[in-house]
């Protein structure tokens, strides 16, 4: 191989040699969205197809009984994942009379996935989990999942690479009826094959032997939709290899995330979140007809299914996979695989060198605790006309500044940026970034509302006989993307202990924001009104039908998740609940005076103290009475300071200075607060619904 070739093969990722691309071809089909692949490390055109089935395959097989397997690789992988996959197991697959044709599907997202996800620093466990679950699905997952299963679909259809392959292959086994044919998916190649199987039969292809689908990512209704129905039909023998829920649930994947991919694929990745996958034995164990379709019992089911770890038992029912990408690399089952299909023990397999980057679990290094600043700073002036703000974009710079100038890093979302799904993102960021001693700021100037309560949880507060929750208006606010309070509530459940988030709101109804709504009084709406004529405007809107309509549409009739927990997170409020909050001149008129007195104050009064004196600057004007909400405690904590601080090398974090370990809130939390913070976690991705949509 010249040096050219191989810095080239290099380059694309798979590291093989020249000469190795050259024996593999013969193997494998390169598909790209579904069409033969003419570019990559291995090309693909109907005419190499043709060569596989006409001169290769021959020369293999001369009197045509060779057992076939037709390969399908996870939908997580590269290119060079791939062929590096089909390199490995060709020779160990041919050396055992089997010729094995490799669909590599160009498929890989998963490093650019978790690329895009920020950290989860501080989230721990189920919380941490959920995290990465919901921004996962924030950064497209969804959608680039769903791009992958069509790209699946669309290969067997008309026009698709693996359609044509199907009917050559049809072809070849009408010519040779004594050769058998085999499929073997691993994960998402279960999907592939819930596509090609059903076309192969149709174009000719009289059985598949065995299908034999490894810790398959299939929606349980696409595969009792495609596959089941040929059970006993046209496919012989159907065996599905699988990991028990213990062991799904002890494995790992990228960015920290402790369950198997496929419980990441069935919150994140699919549509409807919590979809019903395949290789999960929980979704197994609670549809009664896969029960039935799997179940072993007097010899009657249509399928077999191994639960690994299987050491014992028939030969080809054993699997010692204990993570969801190890199921290709693990010898025994790749072993019991090989045996279903050629009948006979197989030669020893080899486990691949390279292994799928989800089959390793991430490194996870131990770093003393450092308090970091962090604000996000939201001013949005561009509504719709006749509403307009001519203020909040300036309010956003100047607590931006003030904010920089006591060290904080800080991050603006204005006007078009600051749409619902942004914001939500924005603050979530704040949260998965954090951990213990961090000091965390979220600002927000723009129009409050109200809205509609839809799950009840302002009933016991006595709102009278029409319930509403708070709302927050981003710039898309008129499709329905509010954000209520309890959709901040929701996210501030998930602070790691020992954070601090300070949230500084300066419009309507930003008084309790994060829950809590009083009877609505006509202040409200009368000083909405009137503003304009005091040369001022209010940050108030009374929501419109279409929406009133349009936030049902996207919301529903939630489920009441339950009481919060007990709120962790301080607002400063620019006014009373049912009050008006104004801006005149250019600025909020709360941002105008509190901003002003932030460095003066940052870590040398406390927070009663810094109300006050913000006050002071509103007792001319009793129309507007700033005030904070948060838990009795947090008055005599010091203005923007840390709940702890670091102490000597090993000694982790004590509270800081002035604050005892029942205010610093880093004491062990009661279990009914753990719980509540736990049911805000499992429930956050209802609030945040059309991160899907939009």
């Amino acid at each position: 191989m010249n040096t050219t070739a191989a810095t080239a093969a290099t380059q694309r990722g798979s590291g093989l040699s020249a000469a190795q691309i050259t024996a593999l071809k013969p193997h494998v089909v390169n598909l790209s969205r579904g069409k033969f692949s003419t570019g990559g490390e291995i090309s693909t055109t109907a005419a190499d197809v043709d060569a596989i089935f006409q001169n290769h395959l021959p020369k293999f097989a001369p009197d045509g009984d060779a057992p076939i397997m037709v390969y399908a690789h996870g939908g997580l992988v590269s290119e060079a994942a791939g062929l590096r996959s089909a390199h490995q197991q060709s020779e160990w697959w041919k050396s055992n009379g089997v010729y094995p044709i490799f669909f590599v599907w160009e498929t890989g997202f998963l490093d650019a996935l978790f690329g895009s996800l920020p950290g989860t620093r501080g989230v721990l466990g189920d919380v941490r989990d959920r995290a990465i679950e919901l921004m996962a699905r924030a950064a497209n997952g969804e959608r680039i999942w769903g791009e992958m299963k069509r790209f699946a679909e669309d290969a067997s259809a008309t026009g698709g690479g693996a359609l044509y392959v199907a009917k050559a292959l049809g072809n070849y086994v009408a010519a040779h009826p004594k050769t058998s044919v085999h499929a073997v998916g691993h994960s998402a190649g279960s999907i592939f094959h819930s596509y090609f199987v059903p076309a192969a039969l149709k174009a000719g292809v009289p059985e598949f032997a065995t299908v034999s689908l490894l810790a398959p990512a299939v929606r349980t209704d696409t595969f009792k939709a495609k596959l089941a129905p040929e059970a006993g039909k046209g496919i012989k023998s159907l065996a599905m290899y699988t990991m028990t829920q213990q062991a799904e649930l002890t494995d790992t994947c990228p960015g920290g995330y402790g369950k198997s991919l496929l419980y990441l694929v069935r919150a994140s990745f699919e549509k409807e979140e919590f979809t019903p996958i395949l290789g999960l034995q929980e979704c197994v164990n609670a549809d009664p007809e896969l029960l039935k379709f799997f179940d072993d019992d007097g010899g009657k089911a249509k399928a077999e299914v191994i639960w690994s770890i299987s050491e014992t038992g028939p030969e080809t029912r054993r699997s010692t996979a204990t993570t969801h990408g190890g199921f290709d690399d693990n010898t025994t089952t790749m072993e019991s695989v090989a045996r279903r299909i050629t009948g006979r023990k197989p030669k020893p397999f080899g486990a691949r060198m390279i292994s799928e980057p989800w089959a390793v679990a991430p490194t996870v290094r131990e770093e003393p605790p450092v308090s970091t600043r962090r604000a996000l700073c939201i001013g949005i002036n561009a509504y719709p006309p006749g509403k307009e703000l001519y203020g909040c974009v300036a309010d956003a710079e100047a607590w931006g500044k003030q904010l920089e100038s006591v060290g904080f890093e800080v991050t603006t979302l204005l006007d078009g940026a600051a749409t619902r799904v942004n914001i939500l993102q924005g603050i979530f960021d704040l949260v998965a970034h954090s951990t213990a001693g961090d000091v965390l700021v979220m600002q927000y100037a723009g129009h409050g509302t109200y809205i509609d309560d839809l799950d009840g949880d302002e009933a016991e507060d006595g709102n009278g006989e029409k319930l509403f929750d708070e709302a927050l208006c981003p710039v898309d606010f008129q499709g329905g993307n509010l954000i209520i309070d309890d959709d901040l509530g929701e996210l501030f459940d998930l602070l790691p202990e020992g954070v601090s988030l300070t949230a500084f709101f300066d419009s309507c109804h930003s008084g309790d924001g994060t829950r809590l709504l009083p009877s609505l009084g006509t202040a409200v709406t009368d000083g909405a009104e009137q503003a304009a004529n005091h040369g001022r405007r209010a940050r108030f809107l009374v929501p419109d039908t279409t929406t009133i309509e349009n936030f049902r549409l996207r919301r529903g009739a939630a489920a009441n998740p339950g009481k919060r927990a007990t709120a962790r997170e301080l607002l400063f409020s620019a006014c009373q609940p049912d009050e008006v909050a104004y801006e005149t001149g250019g600025h909020g008129d709360f941002t105008a005076a509190a901003s002003l007195l932030l460095a003066p104050s940052a870590e040398k009064i406390t927070n009663a103290d810094f109300l006050a004196k913000v006050l002071e600057s509103f007792a001319h004007q009793p129309r507007q009475n700033p005030y904070f909400y948060g838990v009795a405690a947090a008055s005599a904590r010091t203005f923007l300071a840390p709940l702890t601080r670091p102490v000597d090398a090993g000694q982790g974090l004590r509270p800081a200075s002035g604050q005892s370990s029942e205010t610093s809130e880093t004491s062990a939390v009661a279990p009914e607060v753990a719980a509540a913070r736990a049911r805000a976690a499992a429930t956050f991705l209802r609030a945040t619904a059309d991160f899907i949509d939009g």
